[in-house]
């Protein structure tokens, strides 16, 4: 799908909930971090292998899978890379490991207990091959990279490292990933936008974050089995900073029904319900729900009569989730008006065979 650019509203745009730390707006986000201040665990913990300081002295990964902790405040600040937020000071250690085949990898700091970075380089600094900030852990600030590709023979370089400047106790593991395929069923209806790309605009079904507006509808429901959209989302870059592609659908009720909302995805995926009768811009959900990948969630809700958005997109701002991975997302209780019949009295009726 064309690359839809998030819109950067004001810190509260985008929230998905008062009480929910997770949105949609990466200023907001970056605002989190800042007034939440440093939660890092600096204490440096006595650790059999711990990794290197710097890509020559990187501690090697002899097989997987592979699990491994320690700190990083004993360290120095020796590299960064931009996967959105820049300019970070973060102490950083180093792993290392050469695949014998072809391979996929999840690369995961879920359990660390600082705002933590992750990213790879290919045999040497700056061939930049996956980078995460933000995706897992109880606050959603720790990093993971999932099914990324790895070819035989490459070196590939490993960097715990630290948002802001923080740096504390991390857990790292690396396995081997066994990839996540959606298929569109066969009475799908496609979403009909080519997958995105960087530094390009969405005008297909970006919704509020496209300009002006736009939105894929999703047909009735002729037989109650519920309508299925597939289409394809990632992550990707505009002018530099890092994006992901957001797709909205529309429906418009004629009266009050019991609508779910359900999508299965090849990514960690962010699936809600957005109340669409005030127009753009909108400040929160109606309601939303995550997935890991290949496992299915719904949103559920009784929705009164009027234009309703339903929302999809990865779930972080990770550039190893590349443009055109697929999702199916279906829609049940938005039923097709009963077709009228013409009242007709037994005698007209065989009058048609005379």
């Amino acid at each position: 799908m064309a690359g839809a650019l998030l819109l950067l509203c004001s810190a509260s745009a985008f929230a998905l909930a008062p009480t929910s730390d997770i949105t949609l707006d990466l200023d907001a986000v970056q605002a989190a971090k800042v007034a939440a201040g440093s939660t890092a665990d600096n204490s440096n913990p006595v650790s059999i292998n711990v990794g290197g300081d710097t890509i020559a002295t990187a501690t090697v990964i002899g097989g997987l899978p592979y699990a491994d902790g320690g700190s990083t405040a004993g360290f120095v600040n020796n590299y960064d890379a931009v996967c959105p937020f820049t300019g970070s000071t973060s102490k950083d250690v180093v792993y290392s490991y050469t695949p014998g085949s072809n391979q996929s990898v999840d690369i995961a700091l879920c359990n660390s207990l600082y705002d933590t970075k992750v990213y790879v380089y290919q045999n040497a600094v700056g061939v930049l091959v996956g980078c995460n900030d933000d995706a897992c852990g109880s606050d959603g600030w720790k990093s993971q990279l999932e099914c990324l590709p790895l070819l035989a023979g490459n070196t590939y370089y490993i960097v715990v490292d630290g948002y802001g400047g923080e740096s504390g106790n991390y857990e790292l593991t690396v396995s081997e990933c066994v990839p996540c395929i959606v298929d569109c069923p066969a009475d799908g209806y496609s979403e009909g936008e080519p997958d995105c790309q960087n530094d390009t605009l969405d005008t297909v079904n970006g919704g509020c974050n496209s300009a002006p507006p736009v939105f894929t509808s999703i047909p009735c429901d002729s037989d109650g089995a519920g309508v299925t959209m597939c289409g394809t989302y990632g992550g990707f870059t505009y002018f530099g900073l890092g994006y992901r592609d957001t797709d909205w659908y529309e429906i418009n009720l004629s009266a009050p029904a019991a609508i779910s909302w359900c999508v299965t995805g090849e990514y960690d995926t962010l699936l809600g319900i957005i109340d669409g009768n005030a127009g753009c811009p909108v400040a929160a959900f109606y309601d939303y729900n995550t997935a890991a990948p290949c496992t299915q969630a719904c949103v559920n809700a009784n929705l009164p009569a009027g234009t309703w958005w339903f929302f999809v997109a990865t779930l972080g701002f990770d550039a190893a989730d590349v443009c055109g991975g697929n999702y199916n997302a279906t829609l049940t209780g938005y039923n097709c008006p009963p077709v009228s019949v013409e009242a007709a009295s037994w005698g007209s009726i065989k009058n048609l065979y005379k």
